[in-house]
């Protein structure tokens, strides 16, 4: 009986392998391509090794699996040939826990999966670089609250004073076409009536009426100009200097490539760095003035009330191009030019945006150019002085389009940024901060709150800490304007960088730097 009994164990154990044993060959291996991050907006491949007893399983299927609430989730099946198989995956902002699985021979270890925002959408109020006057607050004082010109101007400019100077004749140099903005090497002059006279800085090289455009190039270190005369002959005048005149009260002339058109003064024409460069000479306190297009015209008419916000603009305009003009000024009390562009302002942004006759001409005008009549008292014109007894300085008068306002943790920020702390120059009294809740208040103002987007690459590039997982304000500059925010990479690892406002409207490719807050996305 007992032989018996041995016998029969001997026999089960060759025929009835225990299923512990069966099991464990069998290996399972997940992974995450780069490193286990992605953005999100661009799925990852996840990969899966199936072995047993160190050979490849030929054929079978896996699942993948993630961590929700304490219990595993199916989230794909994976398909495994020649004991390999990978799926991608895509999803929002989030790290998640990964693991695959072979129902009853094997599962892998645990895996994370960090999802980062491919974008930071950041959200804010307001425009601009926010020192000085903010014109959508101007207006709004002015139509809603009745103030005068001089109010505005002295309460965006606190300190300052509003006073007269003597109305100098002089004339101001505006780059309307040429480096470092633009690169063409040729340009056309076109006219609408009449003719060009053209100086080549003795005598007239050419007068044409052939109304026929006139090619504008570069042959050295001299301007060409080729013209059709009148008798349909071509004529090609070249010099160092070609100054264009035209005699028809109601001619405009446009300049390929310029954003305006031109009524007023005469255009010049040089070289510089190989390129034409076009400027538009014309009487500083009225003609560059009524071509300033910096505030709708519309804002002035009986309707939209607001023509004591157009008188200070004006103010600020013409007292911002006469310190411009200054800079250039000689030892013989003449303005001399910057050589960079042979004026004394530009016609954008870098200056103010100046488009001649295409603002003093266009629709509504009339209420503009009134605004500009109506600060010219007598024989003088109205500046702005950097204090209340300064007589003889005319203050720097920076402005932008509107103040930002918005609320955080219950506090509410609005209002305009210190100079200092917006450009990083020496503090200027009259350009501090000051509260402005009136911007986001005037009808009509798109910027009373706005969502930009900021690329992961953008934001990893400015902190140098790795791929980021948030980004958020921590310090903000009176007036709400941003300060400094700090990141957190996808490792755990912090950094806080601090910019000035503009730094970091720039950087960031914000319309302004009232930030209220930044979400990964």
């Amino acid at each position: 009986m007992g032989l018996m009994i041995t016998i029969l164990s001997l026999l089960s154990l060759l025929v009835a392998p225990g299923p512990a044993r069966a099991a464990t060959g069998y290996t399972l291996t997940g992974a995450a391509a780069g490193g286990g991050t992605t953005t999100s907006d661009t799925a990852i491949k996840l990969s899966v090794a199936f072995k047993n007893n160190g050979h490849a399983v030929k054929k079978a299927t896996a699942t993948l699996q993630y961590l929700k609430d304490g219990a595993w989730v199916t989230e794909k099946k994976v398909a495994i040939r020649s004991g390999k198989g990978s799926v991608k995956v895509k999803h929002s902002v989030g790290d998640r826990t990964y693991r695959f699985a072979v129902s009853g021979k094997a599962m892998s270890a645990r895996f994370t999966v960090h999802f980062v925002p491919a974008n930071f959408a950041v959200t804010g109020s307001g425009r601009g670089h926010g020192v000085g006057m903010a014109q959508y607050g101007a207006y709004e004082l002015a139509r809603d609250k009745d103030w005068s010109a001089e109010q505005i101007l002295e309460y965006y400019y606190a300190g300052a004073k509003v006073d007269t100077a003597i109305n100098n004749p002089r004339t101001v140099k505006v780059q309307v076409l040429g480096p470092p903005a633009d690169s063409r090497t040729t340009t056309t002059l076109s006219i609408t009536t009449g003719g060009f006279s053209i100086n080549d800085g003795t005598t007239v090289g050419a007068t044409t009426k052939a109304r026929k455009p006139i090619a504008i190039g570069v042959r050295g270190s001299k301007a060409t100009a080729k013209v059709t005369l009148a008798n349909g002959r071509t004529k090609t005048v070249t010099a160092t200097r070609l100054g264009f005149t035209w005699n028809t009260a109601k001619a405009t002339v446009s300049v390929a490539g310029a954003h305006g058109s031109y009524r007023y003064g005469n255009l010049q024409v040089t070289v510089i760095g190989g390129r034409p460069n076009v400027v538009n000479e014309l009487k500083m306190n009225t003609e560059y003035l009524y071509g300033i297009d910096e505030m709708p015209s519309s804002w002035g008419s009986a309707a939209g009330g607001g023509m004591e916000a157009l008188k200070a603009q004006v103010i600020a305009a013409r007292s911002y191009v006469i310190t411009s003009a200054l800079k250039w000024k000689t030892e013989m009390d003449a303005l001399g030019a910057n050589p960079a562009c042979d004026c004394q302002v530009f016609d954008d942004s870098r200056s103010q945006n100046f488009t001649g006759w295409k603002k003093a001409g266009g629709a509504g005008s009339a209420d503009w150019r009134r605004a500009v009549d109506q600060t010219m008292p007598s024989s003088r014109v109205q500046v702005l002085r950097p204090s209340a007894t300064a007589t003889d300085q005319i203050a720097e008068t920076p402005y932008f389009a509107s103040s930002g306002s918005y609320t955080v943790g219950g506090i509410t920020y609005s209002g305009t940024v210190s100079n200092a702390d917006a450009f990083n120059t020496t503090v200027v009294d009259y350009l501090g901060h000051v509260d402005d809740p009136y911007s986001v208040l005037a009808p009509g103002n798109p910027y009373r709150s706005w969502t930009a987007k900021v690329s992961q690459a953008k934001a990893t590039g400015l902190f140098g800490i790795g791929t980021l997982r948030s980004l958020q304000v921590t310090e903000r500059y009176a007036g709400g304007l941003v300060k400094s925010m700090t990141a957190t990479s996808v490792t755990g690892t912090t950094g806080t960088v601090t910019r000035t406002a503009e730094g970091w409207r720039i950087s960031l490719g914000l319309p302004g730097a009232w930030v209220a807050d930044v979400t990964g996305r």
